[in-house]
Formats: C-alpha cells, structure tokens, sequence
C-alpha cells in the first residue's frame, strides 16, 4: 500500500493513497506525488515483505489476455510468456506403472501395480525388449561420463544419429558435369537451408549425377569437400572476387573475414551447420581457426579469449604492424601518430604519455580480431546451436580441441599410412576368388607395394591427404586400409578405389616407379570430381 505523508507544525501523519478497482496506476501516483515532488511510502500488507512471483493463473492476472503455450500447452497470460519460455519443457509420460526390478529371470523384470494395466505381451522377448528400451532412453548422458573427450564425442553423435534415424533423410545430390561454380552453389543452397535441429541428424545420403559410386563412399567426398571449402574458399563471386573465402589468416590463426555481403547473406550461419554436420556424421573436423576464435565463440566472452590473442591472429598487416609498434620501448613520433589515428578510427582512448601500453595493445588487438567480428561469431554460434552439437561444447569442454584441431595435429603422415595399410602378401589367400591375389606372382606384388611404399614416404602432407581421399572418401584415418594388386588389363589400366570397403585396387603392369608415380598423381587430380569404383 502507498502512503503520503499530511499535516505540519512538526507532525507528520501517513495518509493511505486510495486505489482503483485494478490496483495503482500511473496516473494516480503522480497526482499522490505532486508529479514526484513529494515522497511517497510504500507499507507491506504481510509482517515480512513477499518477493516471490505470483503464479501463471493468479487472481492478478485474470483480465490479461491468455494465450496457449505451443510446448506445454498452458494457458499462459501474453504478458508473461516470455518468462515461461526459459523454462518451458515438453510434458514426460509418467512411468509409475512399470518398476525395474532386480532379478536374473528375465520373466520377473517388470511388475504390475495396477489391476487394470495391459501388459503388451506375456513372452520373455517382449519383456526383455521392453526392458532393453527402458534401460536405453534412461540413459541419454553417457557422453558426460566418458573417460575420454574422443569416447565423449562418438558417444554424444551416436545419440544424436539414433534420436533422427526415422526422421526422413536429407537428400544431397550434384551433378558431375557442373563446374567448380555449380557444385559449390548447390552445396551451399543445402547448407543455407533452415532445417529443424533433429534434421541434422537424420540420416545423410549424398549421390552425384553422372557418377555411377553410390554409398558412404560418396557421403564421406562431400563432407570431406565441404570443409575443404569451407577453409579454402568457394568458387562463388559475390560482388568483389571470383573465390568467396569465410575465413583467412594464418596456419592455425584462421579468423572469419570481415565481409559485409558475406554476413548478410548469413553464409557464417552456414558455415556453423557445416561443421556441427560433418561432425555428427563423423566427418573431418573444421582445423585452424583461431584459439581466440574459438573461446570467444564457446564462452561468448572476451575477457577470456583476450589471454590467447596473438599478432598472428591479426588478419590486416597494416593493422598488425600498427599495433605491433606498441611492443616497442621507444616510439617516434611517426609510429605515436600511426597509434593516435588507429585508435581514433575505432574509438578507443588514444596514446599519451601516461598511456599504460600493454593494456592499449590489448585493446587494440582484441577490437582487431574480436570486436570487428563478434557479429560473423555470432553467425557462426547460430549454426552450430542448429545442429545439435552446441550441448557437447557446454558440457564436455575437454572435446573443444578435437573439434577445432590445430593443424599439426590432422597432419597427415606416411608413418600413420603405412601402419594402417594392410598389404597383401600378408592376407590368406583363396584359390576359389579368381580375382584374388594368387593370380598375380609373388615378385611382382612386392615390386608393386613397394613403389607404394616409396611413394607414400617421399609424398607431401598434401599427397598424402589426396591419397587417403581417393582410397576412403575422406581425409579421416581409419583403422584398416585395404590393399590389392590386380591382374593388368593393360598399360592403361590405372589405380582403383572402393571407397566404401577402404579398399585400393593397382594393376600389376608397373615396371618403373616414375610410370607408377604418374599415374597415381593422375588418380590423385581426380579426388575433387570422381571415384575409382563403387
């Protein structure tokens, strides 16, 4: 209740402010008040002073206008849907009618506590299969409990790929006679749809017009092209260049580039679906961005990504020289002038004197880096929250690193290529497959293998790369790769892959190591537009 304080000569009453049948109103205060003048006392009807919020179906609330929550289905006043929102959740089925119990004999895994419950059938398949359903949906955080950020992550998208297996697949189809251009737009204008969340994770089926592959082969190309664009560049001219980058910088100081189109045209979103997708489907992660990058797009913060901010990560030279000058002891009074401009051009305090320079180089470095694109982060934030991913980030920071590698670390190896190879000399043999290796002799296996083996030791990282594209799909490792040597059908009988069985297929004709070496680095150019074999 509010009351004003009357009379005088020294003594001060509290007269009771009248209300309307609603309660106060402005209105009414202001004339109490004298339009604020006066001091107005507000006395509590209870002894101690209730702050909790009224319920959604209180008495005050009866005359707001009342719409129906769409998860819920509360009738919730308009005025306050928004605070339901935030802890909103869809109703549970209540399963008091079933209990687990303790015991060996699958017959007495569940009880019944009601005399008119139906028990949908009296076989111990039923019962266990139905326990076996109980047991799996009461479990859907083993993720948080693995030992490991890699178990976490396989973990967390088999969960995600079991809750979408019945949704319906999502469909990528390109057509092998499109250019660069053409395949990059349908790529693109997949990944720009607004797919529901569950979506992501439905099953992924790719295939490509003109190609005769099919199967996980082709999905594990395009997953793999999508982020191999994605750190390169698409072949799309949006206004200013032929090759439309979303990122730029350094070896593992990538950051989103600082392009008005490209943040209207929301492609920052897309690329954020990308990377949550490729994940989900186990793809190759997204490798390089910044570690500043990356802290101020999981914590939203810049407090703390500010403490992995470097030079580098400066995208702008003239910028990065710039702020560089700060490092210095002694400063002319041309590099004073360069500082004073920069700062003035993005309203940050400018150099005196008495200017602590460390904290100014702060400033200046994160506002660089940080400040100019909190906006394409928060793009890109967007995309990955749609796939489904963003719980594991939150929860599980340890698998961070996994998913945004260094690119040290996704480097790829001769040593890890060869441990995986399983040759052939070493597989039983079957003289029932006529196409096995016991058609071909002994010597001319090994001489075969070891131009592979010469090949893949003196290859570079990127050969290498190539190489395990044209034999798997994709530029990830897996535990076994297949390796066969095949019958010639003639000098032009080149090298072969089955991308779905990880399996490579070189004819035997090979004399010289530079005839083997040409015609592997003419597969290898194929990576980007075909497949040796379905």
């Amino acid at each position: 209740m509010f009351f004003k304080s009357t009379g005088g000569n020294g003594q001060r009453k509290l007269t009771l402010v009248p209300m309307d049948m609603e309660g106060y109103n402005g209105r009414q205060l202001r004339a109490a008040s004298n339009n604020g003048r006066n001091v107005l006392f507000i006395v509590p009807l209870q002894q101690e002073l209730d702050t909790e919020p009224l319920p959604f179906d209180a008495a005050e609330f009866s005359k707001m206008p009342q719409v129906p929550c769409h998860i819920c289905g509360t009738t919730i006043p308009l005025q306050l849907l928004a605070l339901h929102a935030d802890s909103c959740e869809p109703p549970t089925k209540k399963m008091t009618d079933v209990v687990i119990l303790e015991d060996s004999d699958p017959s007495h895994a569940l009880e019944e506590k009601g005399p008119d419950m139906e028990v949908p059938g009296t076989s111990s398949g039923n019962l266990l299969e139905t326990q076996t359903n109980l047991y799996s949906t009461a479990k859907p955080t083993e993720w948080k409990k693995a030992k490991g950020p890699a178990e976490a992550i396989q973990l967390f998208c088999k969960d995600l790929r079991k809750g979408g297996q019945d949704l319906r697949p999502l469909l990528l189809t390109l057509d092998a006679e499109d250019g660069e251009e053409g395949r990059d737009s349908a790529l693109i204008c997949f990944y720009k749809d607004r797919y529901d969340k569950q979506q992501w994770s439905a099953p992924f089926k790719c295939r490509i017009s003109g190609d005769a592959a099919v199967g996980v082969g082709v999905t594990r190309h395009i997953l793999s092209s999508v982020i191999h664009k994605l750190k390169h560049g698409f072949k799309k001219n949006l206004g200013n260049a032929a090759l439309t980058t979303l990122f730029e910088g350094e070896m593992d100081h990538r950051v989103p580039t600082l392009s008005v189109a490209i943040l209207e045209c929301d492609l920052f979103s897309m690329a954020g679906r990308m990377i949550g997708h490729s994940a989900i489907h186990g793809g190759p992660p997204f490798a390089g961005l910044s570690a500043a990058v990356i802290d101020a797009l999981v914590y939203g913060t810049r407090e703390i990504a500010t403490t992995k901010l470097s030079l580098e990560d400066c995208v702008d030279l003239d910028h990065r020289q710039t702020i560089g000058l700060l490092l210095k002891d002694d400063l002319s009074d041309e590099d004073s002038t360069r500082i004073k401009n920069l700062c003035m051009e993005w309203y940050l305090p400018v150099l005196t004197k008495d200017t602590n320079k460390v904290l100014l180089f702060q400033q200046l470095l994160c506002h660089a880096v940080l400040g100019r694109a909190n906006e394409q982060i928060k793009q890109l934030r967007k995309g990955l929250k749609e796939t489904g991913i963003w719980p594991l980030l939150v929860c599980r920071p340890d698998t961070i690193p996994l998913l945004f590698p260094r690119e040290q670390e996704v480097t790829i190896t001769s040593k890890a290529i060869l441990e995986s190879i399983k040759w052939p000399y070493s597989e039983k043999r079957d003289d029932s497959d006529s196409d096995s290796d016991n058609d071909v002799p002994v010597e001319t296996v090994s001489v075969t293998t070891g131009f592979l083996r010469t090949f893949i030791e003196q290859a570079s990282s990127d050969h290498l790369r190539q190489l395990l594209k044209f034999w798997i799909g994709w530029e990830v490792p897996v535990g076994r790769l297949k390796l066969q040597v095949v019958k010639s059908r003639g000098m032009n009988h080149l090298p072969t892959s089955s991308t779905c069985f990880e399996r490579l297929r070189i004819p035997n004709h090979y004399k010289t190591y530079q005839a083997f070496k040409a015609d592997i680095m003419a597969c290898l150019e194929s990576v980007e537009s075909g497949f040796g074999l379905v």
